[in-house]
């Protein structure tokens, strides 16, 4: 089953500790007189407290995000009994595991907390209403090693609990890789993590190997006498003559829906057969993620002879909030699984480059035409980035589709479908780029400013977005210690993403 990031929850446990006094009396755990040091006065005051914690609770959830476990309500006495009964409610619950537990606590109740989270050692989140204890129980839960969050707002804590369903999908992923040459890297994406097993330690991300040529023999039903690199064997995931029609359909869907395209349905079949047998593998490898290396597969000539390329597949995948890189980019997945599943937008990854001027003239960029910024009066700190691989999806996933155009990634022979999308349609559209250091280590987090678009028009690996930076050489400067590709999305998600990387413990570079 293919379980996105965005379909990641976090399940989050209220719980309400009250605080009664059985008697009328004073001293220095008073802090009233008169009616409020009567204990029925008091609790009516508590039930007051509870009732607005739960409301409070209920307007921060991100629903999107969370599922509202059980609350729990408990009534804290001065006789400094902590029933066991008590950890067992709050520690069990019958709608799911617990992730994180919300809760209002205060005075006399701080040692509740504070054992809840030495037995559980699950992440505490104290309500930011609650007086001077939030700053002593952070403390001593954070002395013995703990992990517990502060926020200043209930705001904050509708973030605090977004990036943490973030990097609870991150924990749970799987991303299945095509592999040829080198399992960890491939000829062109030398950038990636340097180490699988460190980014399965650090992230708890899971991988999934696939035989390059495997893959390929899937496009195509399975021979009498098994695949060329299988044979004898006839139970392998080859596509259907069921799934073809489908992949027919899809083709028809396409080309209907386009504004305008280049390429033959007989092409546009091809390449959605490989999207179609991609997903399927992804289903049967519980997978939420995909990539396959470029040059590696297209050196095989395999590409050629079967007529098609996966930049559609992975324009059709991001655009559910599946991510999918080119050039195997096993970071570049990982990033645009954290940029989705924080945005609900579908990513775009690309070859990231700085537009350079030198002596009043701009420096010749591949694949980029500076007559698309002659509209500029001012040109500085402008960057560029340029795949075949846009989806109609960059303005919402749950939104509806964009105008779109499709062309071919071939130039003589015409194969290989590609989307294209008009970028230069949203200038002044903020985004949010972001990715993950080689070594595990760190977070880009960057922003910018859409300017203008580019190659519409052209076949290939083609078709751009150029954006304005704050400080051109700071971001470049940066992404020396990152690397090329540097996905983005629309909107503005840099205090997530810093919020994220203190959470996941890593440097964050924000540009």
């Amino acid at each position: 089953m293919i379980r996105r990031g965005l379909d990641v929850k976090l399940n989050v446990k209220p719980i309400f500790l009250g605080l009664s006094h059985q008697y009328y009396y004073e001293g220095p755990c008073r802090f009233a007189g008169g009616d409020g040091l009567q204990p029925e006065f008091e609790k009516i005051f508590t039930q007051n407290l509870e009732k607005e914690f739960f409301a409070n609770v209920d307007k921060a959830m991100p629903l999107e995000a969370v599922n509202m476990l059980e609350p729990v309500t408990f009534a804290c006495y001065d006789n400094w009994v902590i029933p066991e009964e008590l950890f067992e409610k709050m520690t069990t619950d019958p709608n799911g595991e617990i992730d994180v537990f919300m809760i209002s606590g205060g005075i006399a109740r701080s040692n509740l907390v504070i054992e809840l989270a030495e037995r559980t050692k699950k992440p505490i989140i104290q309500d930011p209403t609650t007086y001077s204890d939030v700053t002593a129980v952070t403390a001593a839960i954070k002395a013995r090693g703990i992990e517990t969050f502060s926020p200043l707002t209930w705001k904050e804590v509708t973030t605090t609990l977004r990036v943490l369903r973030v990097r609870k999908a991150l924990k749970e992923a799987k991303v299945l890789l095509g592999v040829r040459f080198d399992s960890n890297a491939s000829k062109s994406a030398n950038d990636t993590f340097v180490s699988l097993q460190t980014a399965t330690q650090k992230f708890g991300t899971q991988f999934r190997f696939l035989n390059l040529h495997e893959l390929i023999d899937y496009m195509k039903p399975i021979p009498a006498e098994g695949n060329y690199t299988t044979p004898g064997r006839l139970n392998t995931p080859n596509i259907t003559e069921e799934e073809i029609k489908e992949a027919e359909k899809l083709a028809d869907e396409l080309l209907g829906e386009a504004a305008d395209s280049t390429i033959s349905k007989e092409m546009l079949v091809k390449s959605c057969m490989a999207y179609i047998e991609v997903k399927k593998l992804l289903d049967i490898h519980d997978c939420c993620g995909f990539t396959v290396p470029c040059p590696d597969t297209c050196s095989t000539r395999r590409l050629n002879e079967e007529k098609f390329t996966f930049c559609l597949t992975h324009s059709l995948l991001n655009e559910q909030g599946i991510p999918s890189a080119c050039e195997y980019d096993v970071d570049g997945v990982l990033t645009m699984l954290i940029l989705s599943t924080i945005s609900n937008h579908a990513p775009f990854m690309g070859n990231t480059n700085p537009i350079v001027i030198e002596d009043g003239k701009i420096r010749p960029l591949l694949m980029f035409n500076e007559k698309v910024i002659d509209y500029l009066d001012d040109k500085s700190n402008l960057y560029h980035s340029e795949h075949s691989t846009p989806n109609r999806k960059l303005k919402g996933i749950d939104n509806n589709k964009e105008s779109f155009g499709l062309r071919y990634f071939a130039y003589d022979q015409k194969f290989g479908a590609c989307m294209r999308y008009e970028f230069d349609k949203d200038k002044g559209q903020r985004i949010t780029t972001c990715r993950i250091s080689p070594d595990c280590k760190k977070l880009f987090v960057g922003s910018g400013e859409i300017v203008a678009g580019g190659d519409y028009d052209l076949n290939n690996c083609n078709g751009y977005v150029v954006y304005r930076v704050a400080d051109q050489r700071k971001y470049y400067e940066a992404q020396l210690e990152f690397g090329n590709h540097l996905p983005l999305v629309y909107g503005d998600y840099t205090e997530e993403l810093k919020m994220l990387g203190k959470f996941l413990g890593l440097e964050v570079v924000c540009v």
